[in-house]
């Protein structure tokens, strides 16, 4: 009997216990979840995708990618005209869209080419209540006596045809009204009006039998990211990769709108001898805000350590090396932080391991990426800071050391600026051991972290200082081969990225310094393709990726995407502790020596006494810092009821007059 009073009493002390102390579970979940698909291409050629999201300070969401044809809307067919013919083609098209913070579409603009060539989305950039979008476009036509069915552009929501155009006199047919390839960019209000317009189309050096130039538009048409930023000024600066070909005697040529008094002869370096298309340089570029052409050069301007007999085929300015840019983020003084990856050509015929290492890739006369030996000739990935000059400003990069090219290799994706540093995600490994492996950054005294030993793909951050570039810290999944995705993002001190071990599928946070803190995990029996995480301080997180069938994430959220096809799928996460600063182990200060805490172990109470400070309040966290319980004190001593906590070791808060305390003690249940 006395032992049922007992138990009794220990129950209701436990009851009393959870409702004074609460524990604080994950108060995070999703909320919601949509996708599109549209046919054309195999599912792994992947014609639905993001390119990507924003999102405004009422909490609404911009989203920017492709779609193919026949297109759907969460599985509802959407008609975005009543032309019959617009949208049945097997090809890409350019899709914006704005959601609601439930998920709702408001509204959404398409631009779908002609059937020949896809209508590929570059970047998008939300601010100033105002949305901008660039992308890549053509407007051929071949006049088989023109009928009403042939379709030019449905460009927005003006839909562009064949006789249309034709009763338009040539001298007056500018963009859109004009054939040809283009890389547009588009302004848009928040309410989805089309404010401005501009259409940039180039003359590739490259001159063909008959004397023939390639015309494209301003980004490669293979390009998926061509990043762009309009500064405070009006400014537009546009980084994309390059397909540099043709001889320096004979001009690129740029033509803005089509505009006689606005093409321009641009000379670049170098000689390429070899005309198969499969080596880019990277090109940066700015207009004025009447988009004047004021600058208009490759990112890499020369090279060192290229082998003799490899420059035979092509030229010591323009190797044969292959340059992806990934990312770009933008300071409050407009510098611009642009990050890829950059890899020589290692096949037979190729170049092989000819080269005289280091290879130096130049940014300018002084700043250089450096492949030190064979390993890093696999990919290497890159960060500079430009200022709005087109000056370079610092840059940094990833190493690798090995005696073999698959013994280790890094590479970078996006980039996020915040409060004075700049974080880069990206991927890497030693991929073989007996090779010699590692990867660093810096200097060999900053090692890539390891998930374990074994683990030959690591998802990883690289934290630089934003004014000196200077490495500062490191952060790393904790998951075995786990891919990272496209973009990260960081609010206050937290830094969130996606990354995928298989089928589990995890979004990872961590504190700015490196700590990992924990996952948001959601499943789906397909890889992904192009992840990215984007977060706001208000708490909402947004995760989008391509994929080939359904997505479940919890909550009863789901994105039925159909098997075999591809689809892009978007969801909203919502935890209101992410908008508050993560306050780790690391940052608290040293125990005060006038608070004792006892017993410990203990299997019930716990007794915190302060000699002559009174305790404000006390917090009990797990070792991962997550807050359990809380309560205010006033007294310079208080007994805690610890029953209701699982066996284990945990971590006791004191705050006096501001003064932090922190102690571990162990939960028994003996």
């Amino acid at each position: 009997m006395r032992n049922v009073k007992i138990l009794f009493q220990l129950l209701v002390l436990s009851a009393l216990f959870a409702v004074i102390f609460p524990p604080v579970s994950a108060q995070g979940e999703w909320k919601w979840a949509n996708y599109w698909s549209g046919n054309g291409g195999t599912a792994n050629e992947y014609y639905n995708q993001i390119v990507k999201t924003a999102l405004d300070e009422a909490g609404n969401i911009y989203v920017f990618g492709e779609i193919g044809g026949q297109p759907t809307f969460n599985g509802q067919t959407l008609q975005f005209t009543s032309y019959p013919y617009a949208f049945n083609i097997g090809k890409r098209s350019s899709i914006l869209a704005k959601f609601d913070s439930l998920g709702n579409m408001l509204w959404y603009k398409m631009v779908k080419s002609s059937d020949q060539v896809h209508c590929l989305s570059h970047w998008m950039e939300v601010r100033d209540n105002k949305v901008y979008i660039s992308g890549n476009l053509s407007l051929e036509y071949v006049d088989y006596n023109a009928t009403v069915n042939n379709v030019w552009l449905y460009y927005f929501d003006t839909l562009i045809t064949g006789p249309q155009v034709h009763e338009i006199p040539v001298e007056q047919r500018i963009p859109p009204f004009k054939t040809g390839r283009y890389t547009y960019f588009a302004t848009f209000d928040l309410d989805g009006n089309l404010l401005d317009n501009h259409f940039v189309t180039t003359l590739s050096r490259k001159i063909s039998t008959g004397g023939v130039r390639g015309e494209y538009g301003l980004c490669n048409p293979v390009v998926t990211y061509a990043p762009f930023h309009i500064d405070r000024n009006g400014n537009t600066y546009v980084y994309t990769n390059f397909q540099y070909e043709g001889y320096e005697s004979d001009p690129y040529t740029i033509i803005v709108d089509g505009d006689t008094s606005k093409t321009y002869d641009v000379y670049l370096p170098g000689n390429v001898q070899s005309l198969d298309g499969s080596f880019f340089n990277g090109m940066m570029y700015k207009f004025s805000p009447d988009w004047e052409l004021l600058y208009a050069r490759p990112m890499v301007d020369h090279t060192e350590g290229i082998a003799t007999s490899w420059e035979l085929l092509h030229d010591s300015i323009n190797p044969h090396f292959k340059f992806y840019i990934h990312g770009l983020s933008v300071d409050e003084n407009d510098n611009m932080y642009v990050s890829g990856q950059l890899s020589l050509d290692l096949s037979a015929g190729y170049g092989d391991d000819l080269h005289q290492y280091p290879v130096l890739l130049y940014w300018d006369s002084t700043n250089y990426c450096s492949m030190q030996d064979v390993t890093s000739a696999n990919r290497t990935g890159f960060i500079v800071k430009y200022d709005t000059s087109g000056t370079v400003q610092w840059c940094n990069q990833t190493f690798t050391r090995g005696n073999h090219y698959q013994a280790a290799y890094a590479a970078f994706g996006g980039s996020f600026v915040s409060d004075g540093s700049v974080y880069v995600n990206g991927q890497g490994g030693v991929i073989n051991e007996g090779q010699n492996g590692l990867v660093y950054f810096d200097d060999e005294s900053h090692p890539l972290q390891r998930y374990q030993q074994s683990s030959s793909n690591q998802t990883f951050f690289v934290r630089y200082d934003a004014q000196t570039g200077n490495y500062l810290n490191q952060g790393v999944a904790p998951c075995i081969d786990a891919m990272s995705g496209r973009f990260l993002t960081v609010v206050n001190n937290r830094v969130f990225a996606y990354a995928n071990p298989l089928y589990v599928q995890k979004i990872c946070q961590w504190t700015n310094n490196g700590e990992f803190i924990d996952t948001i995990d959601f499943n789906t029996n397909v890889v992904p393709k192009y992840p990215s995480v984007l977060a706001n301080d208000q708490g909402r997180l947004i995760f989008h990726s391509s994929v080939t069938g359904p997505v479940v994430f919890s909550n009863s959220v789901s994105a039925n995407c159909p098997s075999g096809q591809s689809s892009a799928v978007f969801a909203l996460y919502h935890d209101p502790s992410l908008a508050e600063p993560y306050v780790g182990i690391s940052d608290y200060k040293e125990p005060l020596s006038n608070v004792r805490i006892w017993p410990n172990p203990t299997n019930n109470i716990l007794y915190v006494e302060s000699d002559n400070i009174p305790i404000d309040y006390i917090t009990i966290m797990d070792l991962n810092g997550r807050i359990l319980m809380k309560k205010n004190v006033g007294d310079n001593s208080f007994v805690m009821n610890a029953s209701c906590l699982s066996a284990g070791i945990y971590l006791l808060e004191t705050v006096c007059k501001g003064q932090v305390s922190i102690d571990k003690f162990v939960k028994s249940n003996y």
